[in-house]
């Protein structure tokens, strides 16, 4: 039996799981390894890819544009990746094993990566299909024993037309491109892409509507009160005041104090979060951490492969029921800094996740209950983005007053104060600032500290960074969840 995993360390950690760590290390060549171990009377290797070992070319290095003459060839033909060589050679050796199983990331590209090799260098037709959406010992044995009878053909054939278009698209453009400024300089290499362009124009876009965008002037009259010891911002109930003097006649209007004329509080229900898709934990890498796109997909890939989180590309805000949700947080309480949290979960006889409307062939991004021995700084950071939604989705809403304070002089000072943290109580360490515990009774005075008047102008629409142009691209259905953040990077 063979089983074709994508990486070395998925290889090793399947041979592991299915063999109880009774599996043998390879050794083909410098650096590259296999597995094997004897499974029921069964001799299983376990052989590794590193990513695509194919890829298309014309071969001709002429650099001729348009050119429609494609095959696939090994990769290593156009990357120099000399290692891929010996990769495809330890494939070789499997040419006469017909009971083969492809154990690659199951989508349109992991697909693609166990088809090529089945096709190209074992030549084969077809092969079981190992799933699964976490490398843990209870997902891969699951997914060995209840493997499918046939690779997915669809994934297959999108995955192969996707990357012909892609390489007719790049090819001939690029080149065109390229040659375009041959007469100013030889040395410098323009790409474009059926992505890349689309998403470029994108920026290129608001870049024109910031060129083009006229401020407008205003001005602003705010108050600064004293409140139990608090200094609070109150601001004219007329935002954009356009005359100066309108401005300063309200300031001069002003005597020592404001009075409260009106309390308005109402009450708002905050409902948990959904579950991490990619996209989304993009975002708030990016927001909290400044960590880009490309660094927060890669940093979910290798938790992935260490077994910590759930398959990563994937645009679910959805948790399966099928997951063991008890286990997962059991496991997660030994970590103190989340005990808290979990323990009042614990004690819940249901336990139902906050799910979203989107699904996908995976599930949402999730912990799965293997506690980290060591994480780099920055891998600390995502696996408790990760930890800390997944807890979050099976608290209770939390419940906010949203007041509006109004005085007679027209000035409001609108606040937060919170009822019930309930699922706000987990990241409350970045909310807290954003609620105040105050109480204003109508007829009250309040003594002005001091009035400013600022001079503002209307401000054009922000530039993209890199996670919003992420998050445009998804909206625009421009580009997979696996690229994006690779399309954004070639860009910067």
């Amino acid at each position: 039996m063979l089983i074709i995993a994508e990486k070395p360390s998925v290889a090793r950690k399947i041979s592991s799981f299915l063999s109880n760590n009774r599996y043998k290390t390879i050794k083909f060549s410098k650096n590259i390894y296999y597995y094997y171990f004897n499974l029921e009377g069964k001799n299983v290797n376990v052989v590794p890819s590193i990513g695509h070992l194919f890829t298309l070319s014309d071969l001709d290095k002429k650099y001729e544009y348009p050119t429609f003459n494609y095959r696939w060839v090994p990769s290593y033909f156009e990357d120099k990746i000399i290692a891929k060589k010996y990769y495809i050679e330890m494939f070789s050796k499997f040419k006469n094993e017909n009971n083969i199983i492809i154990a690659t990331d199951y989508d349109i590209e992991g697909e693609l990566i166990g088809y090529n090799i089945l096709r190209y260098v074992l030549n084969k037709e077809n092969a079981n299909r190992m799933i699964f959406s976490a490398i843990t010992y209870r997902d891969i044995v699951r997914a060995f024993n209840n493997r499918k009878e046939s690779l997915n053909f669809g994934y297959i054939y999108a995955g192969e037309t996707r990357h012909i278009i892609d390489w007719l698209y790049g090819i001939n453009l690029s080149r065109a491109l390229t040659k375009s400024l041959f007469y100013y300089t030889r040395k410098f290499v323009l790409s474009i892409g059926r992505v890349q362009g689309p998403t470029l124009m994108l920026v290129f876009n608001r870049e024109r509507e910031i060129e083009n965008f006229k401020p407008e002037e205003y001005y602003k009259v705010e108050a600064l009160v004293i409140k139990d010891d608090k200094k609070l911002k109150f601001s004219y109930i007329k935002d954009k005041i356009k005359d100066k003097v309108e401005a300063n006649k309200i300031k001069n209007d002003l005597g020592k104090y404001l009075i409260v004329s009106n309390v308005d509080k109402k009450e708002e229900k905050i409902n948990p979060p959904h579950p991490y898709n990619l996209t989304d934990i993009q975002m708030d890498a990016y927001k909290y951490y400044k960590i880009s796109p490309k660094r927060t997909l890669d940093i979910l890939q290798s938790l992935y492969e260490k077994g910590y989180v759930s398959y990563p590309r994937t645009s679910s805000q959805r948790l399966p029921e099928t997951i063991n949700f008890k286990e997962i947080l059991s496991n997660l309480s030994l970590i103190n800094s989340y005990k808290k949290y979990i323990v009042l979960l614990l004690g819940k006889q249901i336990l139902k996740p906050n799910n979203g409307s989107k699904d996908d062939v995976h599930p949402a991004i999730h912990p799965t209950g293997n506690i980290p021995e060591y994480l780099e700084y920055k891998e600390k950071l995502i696996y408790d983005l990760v930890v800390r939604r997944f807890i979050a989705t099976f608290y209770d809403s939390a419940i906010v007053y949203k007041i509006k304070v109004i005085t007679k002089e027209n000035f409001v000072y609108d606040y937060y104060d919170i009822k019930y943290k309930g699922w706000l109580d987990i990241y409350w360490e970045k909310y807290k600032d954003n609620f105040v515990s105050l109480k204003f009774n109508v007829g009250e005075k309040l003594f002005i500290d001091k009035v400013y008047i600022s001079k503002k102008k209307t401000k054009p629409p922000a530039r993209y960074n890199k996670a919003s142009l992420v998050k445009k691209m998804e909206e625009l259905d421009l580009g997979t969840k696996s690229t994006r953040a690779d399309i954004v990077e070639i860009l910067f």
